[in-house]
């Protein structure tokens, strides 16, 4: 199990729906929704997004 320290607070996306949510990003990579499992559509896919709204991967892919 993680420690405390090691789990940060993000942004979360749908990769699905698109819907956001509160998330806990643990050191692995995986982001989870704060007080659930999964979406509202029913997705257990999320991505972080940071605090202009937009995925940094997709950031990163736009730079290649």
């Amino acid at each position: 199990m993680a420690n405390r320290d090691d789990v940060s607070r993000v942004l979360a996306k749908c990769v699905t729906c698109g819907s956001v949510y509160a998330a806990r990003q643990w050191p692995s990579g995986d982001v989870q929704p704060i007080g659930s499992d999964n979406c509202s559509c029913g997705s257990t896919d999320f991505c972080s997004i940071d605090e202009s709204g937009t995925d940094p991967a997709a950031n990163d892919r736009n730079k290649e």
